[in-house]
């Protein structure tokens, strides 16, 4: 994959803001010099338009009409002009001026093309009042019509040397700009890189982070540096379980290992009967089983705690709690204990039937084997329908209970209460841990609570499906 670099996007991404900020810029001054330039042009050409109106004399003739007086009206070489009467007919016209500029279309300003030139074009109506002075009265009101006409070839080399001026002085402040960003950007960026220099360091013989100063002071990266720090503590957490579990599984699978070779040891000191010898191949295969089942709880445990659990259908919950209990039946015959079990049916869930089953027979078999003779195991499944509708199974027994300093790590793998790790209970302590893994993947929550010397209740709630 390519790499791209933060730093050259930032810059180019704020010249480019900025270029387009000064192409605009540079636009609106064109549009606006050239309006204002126009509106100048325009006044002139009312002025003369004005003069050559005031130019319009008399005729002196029978018709009393009017013409244009040209000791009166002197204009630029350069200008075109035209006059008409009220029937339409020119009464003056300047020698050059083209039949297009000084055609007689509406009223107002336009522009025009001839010639190569470009002109600014004026056309008016007016009235000249004639002979007031001889008629002893008002005159003779005669309508006309002016054209005017001046070049404005020069308007925008005028105005384009005025956007040339704005246009370098939008060049020169992208190249400061640029410049400045350089050097910013650089600074700026100096934090993040003491945090990545100080990241990198971190290594499997290391597990430590400090955040460098430089990164904290920085409100922007004080969550990153925090999280950072945050998650090389748990990766440091992780990895001191990680190896707590494989010192506490060697530690077990030697144990066994040792059982094993122990008694085969026993058996080969001497001769031997035969029902020595099967007494001793009982027990060997007994230690065997032990190693089996750690083997296969460890491997339940590692499956569960995988993070990418498969969706699975919903299932009625009761279903597998009664299987298990059905299972555990005559386990809790023996040791004397009444299970007592209070199931709702059709509570749906999204969890595997073996996950379930091995969940509840987990629990169930967790407070048997710490429940005394002559006591009862309660088994409940019910719908919570208070606040969020969710499913609680509760297991509860009425034994030895659990210190309270032990409560938050009973759910640890290979944790177990009797430090001499006894066969008593026939466990190894992944019980517990197997059930919080199937909750957890299930998007549950597990709780314990307990009394020392009275008893055990562990709620589990699921999500309904």
């Amino acid at each position: 994959m390519k790499s791209s670099s933060l730093f050259r996007r930032a810059i180019l991404t704020v010249l480019l803001i900025e270029l387009l900020c000064a192409l605009a810029f540079v636009w609106t001054a064109v549009w606006h010099e050239r309006r204002i330039r126009l509106r100048g042009l325009d006044a002139v050409l009312i002025g003369r338009a004005d003069s050559l109106i005031g130019a319009i004399r008399d005729a002196e003739d029978p018709e009393d009409t009017v013409k244009v007086d040209p000791a009166e009206f002197n204009p630029p070489a350069t200008d075109l002009y035209a006059v008409y009467d009220e029937g339409g007919q020119l009464i003056g016209v300047s020698s050059t001026a083209p039949p297009a500029i000084i055609a007689r279309v509406r009223n107002g300003f336009k522009d025009a093309r001839t010639g190569n030139h470009d002109y600014r074009i004026l056309q008016r109506g007016a009235v000249r009042i004639i002979d007031r002075e001889e008629s002893g009265g008002p005159g003779i009101r005669r309508p006309v019509t002016v054209v005017y006409a001046i070049r404005s070839d020069h308007l925008w080399h005028e105005v384009f040397e005025a956007a040339s001026f704005y246009a370098l002085m939008s060049v020169g402040l992208l190249a400061v700009t640029g410049l400045a960003l350089v050097i910013l950007l650089r600074k700026l960026l100096d934090p993040i890189r003491a945090l990545a220099i100080e990241a990198a360091d971190i290594g499997m013989d290391s597990l430590t982070f400090h955040p460098p100063p430089a990164a904290m002071r920085v409100r922007e990266l004080t969550p990153l540096a925090e999280a950072l720090s945050a998650m090389i503590a748990r990766l440091r957490v992780a990895f001191e379980l990680q190896h707590q579990f494989i010192t506490d599984a060697a530690h077990e699978l030697k144990t066994a290992v040792a059982v094993v070779r122990s008694t085969i040891q026993v058996l080969g000191m001497r001769e031997r009967s035969a029902n020595e010898y099967r007494r001793g191949l009982d027990d060997v295969l007994s230690d065997n089983e032990r190693v089996e089942d750690l083997v296969s709880k460890m491997l339940t445990l590692a499956r569960f705690e995988e993070k990418s659990v498969p969706q699975v259908d919903p299932i009625d919950l009761s279903r597998p709690v009664e299987v298990a209990l059905t299972k555990l039946a005559s386990f809790a015959e023996g040791r004397g204990v009444l299970l007592r079990p209070h199931l709702e049916q059709g509570i749906q869930v999204n969890l595997s039937p073996a996950a379930a089953e091995i969940l509840a027979s987990n629990l169930i078999l967790n407070a048997l084997q710490h429940s005394p003779s002559g006591s009862d195991v309660i088994v409940s499944l019910r719908l919570r329908k208070s606040g969020e509708r969710r499913a609680v199974l509760v297991v509860q027994d009425f034994g030895s209970g659990i210190a309270p300093q032990n409560l938050t790590k009973i759910f640890d793998r290979f944790f177990r209460e009797d430090p001499s790790r006894s066969r008593e209970t026939g466990g190894f302590g992944l019980g517990l841990a197997i059930c919080k893994s199937i909750v957890v993947a299930a998007d549950g929550e597990i709780g314990v609570q307990s009394v020392l010397g009275q008893g055990t209740v562990v709620n589990v709630s699921l999500r309904l499906s």
